[in-house]
């Protein structure tokens, strides 16, 4: 007889996780690595294959100088300007990040853009050494985004 009435008492137990389910996640220290991610890989490929305004730009006054009938100085103007607006975007999703690690990643990244934009030369490895810990913590399919956002 009494087994019959431990196991309802534990399963009505077991209906009542601790704290009764009120308790309540700070904003502030919640994990929200995945959409963070989702923003940075938006602006990532929207800046390196898409249709930022700035790479088109970039990219037109590069084939009017290689082809001899560019303005003089339009090439460096627009690399910086595409720069520039690449580290201006990546800024306000560096701030929301909550995770230490990727918010220290988001703002280098957008300090080294802001130095090529500056002219500060920079090398191949600096650039790849800047990227590559974004890239390897926001995958091109972050872990929980459905894979048609």
């Amino acid at each position: 007889m009494r087994r019959w009435l431990v196991t309802p008492a534990v399963m009505l137990l077991g209906l009542f996780p601790a704290g009764c389910g009120t308790a309540s996640v700070d904003p502030a220290t919640a994990d929200n690595t995945v959409p963070v991610c989702r923003d940075f890989r938006t602006i990532y490929e929207r800046y390196s294959n898409g249709d930022a305004p700035e790479r088109l730009a970039y990219v037109q006054a590069a084939e009017a100088a290689y082809k001899g009938n560019g303005k003089p100085g339009a090439t460096s103007a627009a690399k910086a300007a595409y720069f520039q607006a690449w580290a201006r975007d990546l800024r306000p999703v560096a701030r929301q990040a909550s995770d230490a690690t990727l918010k220290t990643a988001l703002n280098r990244a957008a300090d080294v853009l802001d130095e090529v934009a500056g002219g500060r030369a920079l090398t191949a490895a600096d650039v790849n050494g800047t990227w590559q810990p974004l890239l390897d913590t926001c995958p091109a399919t972050s872990p929980g985004a459905s894979p048609t956002s």
